[in-house]
Parts: structure tokens; C-alpha cells; sequence
């Protein structure tokens, strides 16, 4: 494709990586953006969120060591965290306008709506501007979606955004969904001292990842102190002077003094007008291709809206592919590549396939494990709680995927990203050298069994 202009819709790490893209090799780029640069991720995400878990990891670290002094007394200064967090938040961001200046993308702020497939406007404080493009990517995000009863009263109960600015910490907090998000904030919030139950609707806490690792990870959670309730809804909420009264669907009654619903989240894509643009959109998703593009060919859709995947690195790895196809490179996107990261203690992380999911392609799987009860490395860091998993395909040796529940998982994971894309066989991985000792010798240590 031969755009000479392209608008980029949403600053958030799929707009940002798409419209960078381009930029970088002259295309003009117009970047509209209705919130701060960074979107979700850098501003009430990803950024914001791994600043308050690291500290509630170090003083996790701290308190359970068997070697520190801290002992039970080690804690964590919320108002000087929560002047870390804004710090940190505001030098990214900082940066991110220093380099989108640099590239010379213009950005517009306010709200775009299509007019045509080659058209739009844009509403913000500077009035109404309409603009005109060559190619247009997709990158606005997603809004949490709150299910009965709490779909009544947002404007009580915490939300991921809210959660991170509250001024004083709950005594017990009640958190809706055990997904990557509600997990986290539990982790954090019952190392802060706060009493914390997690309810989810489906069997397990973090639906969709291995069975043996959610099993560990429920497990060193109980351990700690949190109350787990699976297969449970809550049925009724009732707001009180001092909190909230939960009846669950079993029965069991619960009495928070805040609530933090963390269900999931959903793409709104009508406010776009993708009507008068000619883009389909199929149960609140717009679906694309392997190259972003949407049923309209110069029209992309990258990251939340699209369904694909709701983690910022595959935002960011789709916008890059949506660039390069208008750039004319046809470099697909492959979403079985993308690693799945959890930042709770122990950390949570896969890629690839699991096995549920690779017996569902009627795959024959070999499983190899490495427990870290047996890392020189984990020991001397009194981390030796959890695994990591390598499967393979039965006979050839192809490498299929990785789990790992422990020690720096989400550091460890890419090295198994990094196998999937060169397609490594089994064979192939355990002839790297691995430094001894570390915690990534383990994977050999798996293979050699």
C-alpha cells in the first residue's frame, strides 16, 4: 500500500508502536488521542500497577527471608509509593511526547469519529477537525465491564483505574474475578495488610492457564492468609455505611469495606462510527486479519478492539504489523507467540501452547518439568516455590510451549519465546549452555529427563 498519510487512532502501545513505525520511515502520521499519551498501560496499566507490586514483592522478600532482619515489621509507605508511581508515570510520558515530537506525529487531542473509509472528525477542546488519510489503524482500547449486580453501582465499587489512587487502604477487600489483574491487586493489597478475598465464577483462579499451576499458585495464596472462592458468583451486593455486604451464589455472606470488580473488559467500538466507514464488527470486536486489516483493506484494527489479546506487547507487536503491511512488508502477526505474564508472588508465565490447549489440536504432548526445590540458584534466594513445565511434541521434538510458576517466570518465559519463533526443537534447546548457577539452567535440567 502507497499511504502517504495515515491517522492513527489511540496513543496507547499499539498506536504508539503503529504510528512510531511509520513516522520512522516518513510517512506523515496524525495520532489522535481523547486521555493522556500512553493510554491504558503507561497511565492506569501496566506501568503504574508493576511500580506498587515491586514494592509489595520487596517487602514480601524482606518479611520472609531467612537471613534479613525486617521480620515482620518491614512495610510499605503508601503516600511515598504512591508519589513513586505518579513520578514515574509522568517521566514516561514525558518522554513519549519528547519522541513523538521528534518523529514530527502530530497529535490531536479529542474524540475521532469516521465520517467515510478515507475521512473522520475530531472532537476536542481546540473544536471540531476534520481529517482526511490514506490508511487509518484502530488502537482504542477497551472499558472494564461490570456484570449484575455491580453493573448498577460503578460509582461505588473500585475498578482497576480507581483502585490505584485510593487514598486510604482497606481493612478487607473483597475482589470480583481472579483473573491477571484481580490476582495481582490481591497479592498486593494482603501484603499491604489488608484481609483479601478473591471470588471467580470459573473452577479455577486465572482461567485458561495450567490446571498444576493454578493449583500451586491457589495454594501459596490460602498459605499466606487470602480466601479463595471458586466456581461462585456474587448474587447480591448491598452498599452499608461502613462497606458492603456480598451474599455469594452458595449462600456464603461477606463483609468488605471496599470492593474491586476486575471481570474482564470490553471493546466499545460504536462511538467510531465504523458504520459510515464500512468496517464489520462481530460481537463488540472488529476482526482483522494476520495483518491488522479490517474488512475494509487500508483500514487496520490493532490491540483491545480487535479481540485478539488484551496484553500491551500484542497491542504493540500488531501495530507494528499493521505498519509494516502499509509500508507494504507482509510480516504476520502470530498471537501463539505472545507470552502471558502474571506479576504475583510467585510470578506466573506461559507461551505458547498448554496442554489442554494442544490436545484440543489433537497434538500428542510430552511434558517435562524442573522444580525449583532442586536451583543451587532459588535457595539462595529462598525462592524455591513452583516450576516450570516445557512441552513438546511426542516423536519430532517440536517445542510447543512453556509454563512457569516461580522466580522471576516473567523474565524466564522469553526464553522460550525466543525458541518458539526460531521453532527450536527440543533437541536444539538443550544443547545451549546455561550459566551456572541461575535459575535458567532448569531448563535444561527438564529436558535432560
Amino acid at each position: 500500500m502507497n499511504a502517504q498519510s495515515v491517522v492513527v487512532i489511540g496513543a496507547g502501545p499499539g498506536g504508539e508502536a503503529a504510528a512510531k513505525q511509520l513516522a520512522e520511515r516518513g510517512v506523515a502520521v496524525t495520532l489522535v488521542e481523547q486521555g493522556p499519551l500512553g493510554g491504558l498501560c503507561l497511565n492506569w496499566g501496566c506501568i503504574p500497577t508493576k511500580i506498587l507490586l515491586e514494592a509489595g514483592r520487596l517487602s514480601h522478600q524482606a518479611r520472609t527471608s531467612a537471613v534479613l532482619q525486617g521480620g515482620r515489621d518491614v512495610g510499605v509507605d503508601w503516600e511515598k509509593l504512591q508519589a513513586k508511581k505518579r513520578a514515574v508515570v509522568e517521566s514516561v510520558r514525558a518522554a513519549l511526547e519528547h519522541r513523538l515530537a521528534q518523529l514530527r506525529i502530530r497529535v490531536v487531542q479529542g474524540t475521532a469519529r469516521f465520517l467515510s473509509d478515507r475521512t473522520l472528525s475530531v472532537t476536542g477542546p481546540a473544536g471540531n477537525e476534520v481529517l482526511s488519510f490514506d490508511a487509518a489503524v484502530i488502537a482504542t482500547g477497551s472499558t472494564p465491564f461490570f456484570p449484575p449486580p455491580f453493573d448498577t453501582l460503578t460509582d461505588s465499587i473500585l475498578d482497576s483505574n480507581r483502585v490505584l489512587n485510593l487514598s486510604i487502604l482497606p481493612r478487607h477487600l473483597a475482589v470480583v474475578g481472579a483473573g491477571a489483574v484481580g490476582l495481582e491487586f490481591a497479592c498486593l493489597f494482603h501484603e499491604l495488610g489488608a484481609q483479601v478475598s478473591v471470588i471467580e465464577k470459573k473452577l479455577q483462579i486465572l482461567p485458561g492457564e495450567e490446571a498444576s499451576v493454578t493449583r500451586l499458585l491457589q495454594k501459596s495464596f490460602e498459605k499466606r492468609g487470602m480466601k479463595i472462592y471458586t466456581d461462585r458468583t456474587v448474587a447480591q451486593a448491598q452498599r452499608l455505611a461502613d462497606g458492603w455486604r456480598l451474599i455469594l451464589s452458595d449462600g456464603a455472606t461477606l463483609t468488605p469495606d471496599q470492593v474491586l470488580v476486575c471481570v474482564g473488559r470490553r471493546p466499545v467500538p460504536d462511538a467510531l462510527g465504523l458504520d459510515a466507514a464500512g468496517v464489520s464488527v462481530d460481537n463488540g470486536r472488529v476482526g482483522v486479519n494476520n495483518y491488522m486489516q479490517t474488512s475494509r483493506a487500508h483500514l487496520y484494527a490493532v490491540g483491545d478492539v480487535n479481540g485478539l489479546s488484551l496484553l500491551a506487547h500484542a497491542a504493540a507487536a500488531q501495530g507494528v504489523a499493521a505498519a509494516n503491511h502499509i509500508l507494504g512488508t507482509c510480516l504476520p502477526y502470530d498471537n501463539e507467540l505472545v507470552p502471558r505474564c502474571l506479576y504475583t508472588w510467585p510470578e506466573v508465565a506461559s507461551v505458547g501452547e498448554w496442554t489442554h490447549s494442544a490436545s484440543l489440536k489433537n497434538l500428542e504432548v510430552k511434558a517435562q518439568r524442573f522444580f525449583f526445590q532442586g536451583s543451587p540458584k532459588a535457595l539462595a534466594s529462598d525462592e524455591t516455590e513452583g516450576f516450570l513445565q516445557i512441552l513438546s511434541e511426542k516423536g519430532g521434538g517440536r517445542l510447543l510451549g512453556a509454563q512457569i510458576v516461580g522466580p522471576h517466570a516473567t523474565e524466564l518465559i522469553h526464553i522460550f519465546s525466543v525458541a518458539l519463533a526460531e521453532k527450536m526443537t527440543v533437541d536444539r534447546l538443550r544443547q545451549v549452555i546455561f550459566a551456572h548457577p541461575t535459575l535458567a539452567e532448569g531448563i535444561r535440567e527438564a529436558l535432560c529427563r
